[in-house]
């Protein structure tokens, strides 16, 4: 008896982790903000971009779920792209753009939104693309508009 309700539970939670984690339903239709969510990414592009001349951390404020930021004077933000970490240390995604990885966050302050063709945001921390490692804090990758 123990040994069925033992493989019953663990059944029951094998379920509920699956359901939780289960595929995202991917649409390329935009939300109310602009954004799109293709393959487990959140993607700006065109009007989420483009409703103003700021900067790529700009833009990304307020159009991607759960998307957080600490500003530190005199240091890079801080983004959340899932829940909150208690323990110190990084916890900002890695950032990518044009396929190099950028050192830390401070570089999505200084790219105008005006020369960036997309950004993706994958709050998981990875993606089908090759060439690009996994981070558990998230990715976030920008490519620039060409010529």
């Amino acid at each position: 008896m123990r040994a069925t309700r033992l493989a019953s539970l663990s059944l029951m939670g094998t379920l509920a982790v699956a359901a939780a984690c289960g595929p995202a339903r991917a649409t390329n239709e935009p939300n109310e903000s602009g954004v799109s969510r293709q393959g487990g990414a959140f993607i700006l592009e065109g009007a989420a971009l483009q409703d103003g001349a700021g900067s790529v951390l700009a833009a990304m404020a307020g159009k991607v779920p759960n998307f957080r930021m600490q500003r530190n004077s005199g240091r890079c933000p801080i983004i959340t792209l899932r829940n909150h970490v208690s323990f110190q240390g990084v916890v900002s995604p890695h950032v990518y753009v044009d396929g190099t990885r950028a050192t830390d966050t401070c570089i999505l302050q200084s790219l105008r939104t005006l020369d960036v063709e997309r950004v993706e945001v994958y709050a998981q921390g990875f993606t089908t693309r090759p060439g690009y490692g996994t981070h558990a804090h998230g990715l976030i990758l920008v490519f620039m508009r060409s010529g």
